[in-house]
């Protein structure tokens, strides 16, 4: 018995089970530290859409590696960053304003009152305009600003 729970301690301990993940500020791919999967964050005011960045395009902000389509986005992004960045770091919106944190699709996205929310699926973003935009995103503030404070 006690090689038993030897081995399932081992074994939780190699995959990291049982273990806090800290919170970061902004949501990273599994690519290297990109955020938003390494779409350039200004393309969706610019081109009304997302659009794939270039490693030679990039710019490290908040512990992330932010991709571009060209300089001239990029210099755009380094400018103002807050104008251009996603809210709630990155993270999906909708399960933000549920309190929780959650990956993205790039592809689902909305432009409200001139910032950028991104979803993990196309049934938040619906949620989202049928509930009312301006009572998620309080929602979602609220939720982010506890996040803020665990940090």
């Amino acid at each position: 018995m006690r090689g038993f729970i030897a081995a399932i301690t081992l074994l939780l301990a190699l995959t990291g089970a049982g273990t806090a993940v800290a919170f970061e500020e902004v949501n990273k791919s599994f690519l290297g530290g990109l955020a938003v999967d390494g779409h350039d964050s200004t393309a969706y005011f610019t081109k009304s859409g997302p659009a794939e960045g270039e490693d030679e395009y990039s710019v490290d902000y908040k512990g992330a590696t932010w991709r571009f389509v060209d300089a001239k986005s990029r210099d755009l992004f380094a400018a103002d960053p807050e104008s251009y960045a996603p809210q709630y770091g990155g993270y999906c919106s909708n399960q933000m304003s549920l309190g929780n944190l959650s990956d993205v699709d790039p592809g689902v996205w909305l432009i409200y009152d001139g910032k950028l929310y991104l979803f993990g699926h196309d049934a938040g973003r619906i949620r989202w305009q049928n509930t009312g935009i301006a009572e998620r995103i309080r929602d979602a503030d609220q939720n982010w600003q506890k996040y803020l404070a665990s940090k």
